[in-house]
């Protein structure tokens, strides 16, 4: 990443394998969103995913090549509605990731990060729905010399607003899910603007087609000898929800990132189970 010493260099390839994969990746499921959970129901997901990159892209969001990283996680996500209009979130990612560097495996396993927050509804306006999100997430992996990501202990806090529409589309049922949020990092690192986004298809009774978006970016400058002030990521995916009774449903889904700036363009694959109490 064009730091002046081998030392360096060797840090900042392997924190850009975790600490950036850790940014894109560090966002629970958007799936209460602008509609809140039904007051006193749970749903518990389970997804394992697995992720790969062997590039990434520079400062001027040209694809070069990268060291081999790869990543699988567990991260088992809480949805509960505590009122009417009120979501209690929490998210426990389980994580171990590895980058080979020149043929040295550097590899960590962790609790990368614990989440807790909430969705508040805010009601309905000319057909679309409104909530707000406030979420504290607490790191746990180490992030070495990266100057992007958390440190371990670090609380961030993120703050954004869920917008959410229901339509029909040649004969089937939909619905959009779109948030915008920024997230504040402590210590004086760079915080993060992003946009999810969400759309929802369902072509059979109990199959759910679910094509996503999401982007990011580093807002803010770093200080000392660096190469690069901006991170940004821009990844897209596709999943299928099949639903087997009112409670159980399971979720096979890909994404891929498609542009960034000082950020992997990596693969990932996710296998999730839903469960309704």
């Amino acid at each position: 990443m064009g730091f002046l010493r081998l030392g360096r260099a060797l840090r900042a390839t392997l924190t850009a394998a975790t600490g950036l994969i850790a940014a894109t990746g560090a966002s629970a499921p958007a799936l209460a969103g602008a509609w809140p959970m039904a007051e006193g129901e749970l749903l518990v997901i389970v997804p394992f995913s697995t992720t790969r990159a062997n590039d990434s892209y520079d400062s001027s969001g040209k694809v070069v090549p990268h060291s081999d990283y790869r990543k699988t996680e567990l991260a088992p996500y809480l949805e509960y509605g505590l009122t009417k209009s009120l979501t209690l979130v929490s998210s426990l990612a389980l994580t171990r990731d590895s980058t080979d560097y020149f043929g040295i495996e550097f590899t960590q396993r962790s609790i990368s990060r614990l989440e807790l927050g909430m969705h508040l509804g805010l009601g309905e306006w000319r057909d679309t729905r409104f909530a707000v999100q406030a979420l504290a997430v607490r790191h746990n992996a180490a992030s070495g010399g990266d100057p992007f990501s958390s440190r371990r202990g670090d609380v961030d806090g993120e703050i954004g607003l869920f917008m959410g529409r229901n339509f029909t589309l040649w004969g089937l049922n939909g619905f959009t899910n779109t948030y915008g949020g920024w997230r504040y990092r402590p210590a004086g690192r760079p915080g993060e603007t992003k946009l999810n986004v969400t759309m929802g298809l369902r072509p059979l009774a109990d199959t759910m087609l679910l094509i996503k978006s999401e982007s990011f970016a580093s807002i803010g400058k770093v200080t000392g000898d660096y190469a690069f002030q901006r991170v940004a990521a821009s990844k897209v995916g596709l999943s299928i929800v099949q639903q087997f009774d009112r409670n159980v449903s399971l979720e096979l889904g890909a994404m891929r990132a498609i542009a960034g700036q000082n950020s992997l363009r990596e693969s990932t694959l996710t296998l999730g189970l839903w469960y309704r109490l």
